[in-house]
């Protein structure tokens, strides 16, 4: 009995006759005569036991399994583009591929600089993701991990970078702001996804939460609705005292450091193109411990 599985041809077959509508423009898309575009639709619906084409005045339109076989056909043509083009920037870039899970506010702060450092020593393609979880670096969507605070996944392997120092920001336009008027003044804060922070749970407990003016799930936002005039707002200190605009209303309290850690998964660890990125953020890290430690104002 003969194998009812298409062959990828005829999958291509079938897509390119629902693209032309007719068996003459068809053939001309594949090569083929129409009489042998036509045998080979025959032989796909026997293969199958379904009509695939309504065939009229009209043209060639797909039947509802048609239209299914079709759709598969195009996933599978995207999925071959896809592969080919990782293929070419493999082979583009012979270090490899390396692929960072990264939280945006460090993408606003010291990472570029020290990526475009890495970049100059490694010749690979770099694929930076924006990402506040490890679920991506355990799944294997990630070959490397910067990531502050939390309990880290035994599956995981890595290095203590620093502590990330924070501490309370006001925008120069709101003149001089002094730490007893934390009461009389609008606060920017963080919504659900970051209120597990130290610093959003101080404010809440200071009573302060009734007077946050605009809450967001990113400390960017934050930065940059603070340094608006909005209102007060807790940011890292790596944002804060880098930006002219903003100044300390109060030194970063000890209790609201976060450790920062550089994770990946240990079958990695060892791999050339992955062992100079753990190296080169670890090293170029060093002369920026005062920044973000908070010891840099």
């Amino acid at each position: 009995m003969k194998d009812p599985t298409l062959a990828w041809d005829d999958l291509r077959m079938l897509a390119q006759l629902a693209k032309a509508g007719g068996l003459d423009a068809g053939a001309r898309q594949l090569g083929i005569s129409s009489a042998t575009l036509y045998r080979r639709l025959q032989s796909a619906e026997r293969q199958l036991g379904v009509r695939l084409f309504e065939r009229g005045r009209a043209g060639y339109r797909p039947t509802s399994a048609g239209q299914e076989v079709v759709a598969l056909a195009q996933r599978m043509a995207q999925d071959v583009q896809t592969l080919t083009h990782k293929v070419r920037s493999r082979q583009a870039w012979p270090g490899g591929l390396v692929r960072l899970s990264v939280g945006d506010t460090w993408m606003s702060g010291p990472l570029p600089a020290l990526l475009a450092a890495y970049r100059s020593r490694a010749q690979v393609q770099l694929q930076v993701c924006s990402s506040s979880t490890l679920t991506d670096l355990e799944h294997g969507d990630a070959d490397v991990a910067l990531r502050t605070g939390g309990v880290l996944p035994e599956s995981l392997v890595g290095r203590r970078l620093a502590w990330v120092a924070s501490t309370v920001y006001a925008s120069k336009r709101l003149g001089g702001v002094q730490a007893d008027q934390l009461d009389t003044l609008p606060w920017v804060g963080v919504d659900e996804a970051l209120a597990h922070l130290d610093s959003a749970r101080w404010l809440e407990q200071q009573g302060l939460g009734q007077q946050v003016c605009i809450r967001t799930n990113s400390l960017v936002h934050v930065h940059q609705f603070v340094r608006q005039g909005l209102g007060l707002g807790a940011i890292p200190c790596f944002l804060g005292d880098t930006d002219p605009e903003l100044r300390r209303v109060f030194d970063p309290p000890r209790h609201w450091r976060s450790e920062l850690w550089l994770l990946t998964r240990p079958e990695l660890r060892r791999v050339p193109r992955i062992r100079l990125l753990l190296d080169a953020l670890y090293e170029g890290s060093r002369p920026l411990l005062d920044l973000i430690e908070g010891r840099g104002a």
